[in-house]
């Protein structure tokens, strides 16, 4: 899940898909001594080591990252393998899976004002339901937890089993009223699948190999549901938000949640990835259609959310979350 990133990522091609966490723009943050401070042992070396680097060389790529960041946290999973690290930020009290490198652009998720977490209080407030389907660590779900109020909902859908615990978690601590976490993946039918997770980042996780096992990954088999068969929808209160990021699985989810999206009229926040559509054997305009046939016809760009176009001018060439609208 490229989930909400304000990264741009290189223009060349990269060698590992998780060559754009080890950015500046990512791990800058290690440089906070307020917030690294919170950090257990071996993950303040390698805040300081990030630290030296960018200091004394200049550079926005940090060399030897990879490695120092495996050995680090193989240690501290062999020591503590049922502990998670956990940050105190910006008013809420997040959970994040030590193994996986993308636990560091989580936090930029929640501090940060620039990241796509910062559309949420223009499209749901109290009492409003919730919907993150393709959660990871549950940015938007833990920031909408306290958006909706003491009488709104929050359901995310995440089925890497480390996250969705670490989810869990995170809205225990955080959330003001109701939610549930469900660690499935969603689709057009019953059944199960394997998740192909890539070792580097969680992000990437799918069932396409083309897309999610370019690189050395581990397989998870994960129960398979259909959106509107396993959920209680129509018990959502208020409005409804949806956010999609499910890695070239975006016309599947769909189709199953169609009964929900055309009774309900959610607001959708979509990421586009042309990648991830192309190895689903997808494309962009077979993704146009399917939201045009379930109501969709207007669409913003996080950065530009006051002005509407027509679905039909999207580009999906460019990876980036959308929103969806119905008239």
């Amino acid at each position: 899940m490229s989930a909400n990133s304000p990264i741009v990522k290189p223009e060349s091609k990269t060698a590992l898909p998780d060559d754009w966490l080890y950015d500046r723009s990512v791990l800058g943050w290690l440089l906070n001594p307020t917030l690294s401070k919170q950090l257990p042992f071996l993950y303040q070396i390698f805040a300081l080591y990030c630290n030296l680097y960018f200091h004394l060389t200049g550079k926005n790529y940090l060399k030897g990252g990879r490695s120092l960041f495996r050995f680090l946290s193989n240690i501290f999973s062999q020591t503590s393998p049922d502990r998670y690290l956990e940050l105190t930020l910006s008013g809420y009290q997040v959970f994040l899976n030590p193994t996986d490198m993308r636990l560091f652009q989580v936090v930029n998720e929640l501090a940060s004002q620039e990241t796509d977490t910062r559309i949420l209080p223009k499209l749901i407030t109290e009492g409003d339901t919730f919907l993150d389907v393709g959660a990871n660590h549950g940015s938007f779900a833990i920031v909408a937890s306290k958006l909706v109020g003491t009488t709104g909902f929050v359901l995310a859908i995440e089925p890497q089993p480390r996250l969705a615990k670490a989810l869990g978690k995170s809205l225990t601590a955080n959330a003001l009223g109701k939610f549930q976490v469900h660690q499935i993946a969603v689709g057009n039918t019953d059944g199960e699948i394997e998740l192909l997770v890539p070792i580097g980042t969680s992000g990437s996780a799918g069932i396409f190999p083309e897309h999610s096992a370019t690189h050395q990954h581990n397989v998870i088999k994960v129960p398979l549901k259909r959106f509107d068969d396993f959920v209680n929808w129509q018990g959502f209160t208020g409005k409804v938000l949806l956010k999609l990021d499910v890695e070239g699985s975006e016309c599947a989810f769909l189709a199953g949640a169609s009964q929900m999206i055309t009774t309900l009229k959610p607001t959708l926040i979509i990421e586009v990835h042309p990648t991830s559509l192309k190895a689903a054997g997808a494309s962009g305009d077979k993704l146009k259609q399917l939201l045009q046939d379930l109501g969709y016809n207007r669409y913003a760009e996080i950065n530009d959310s006051d002005r509407l176009f027509p679905l039909e001018d999207l580009n999906t060439n460019i990876q980036r979350n959308v929103v969806m609208m119905m008239a």
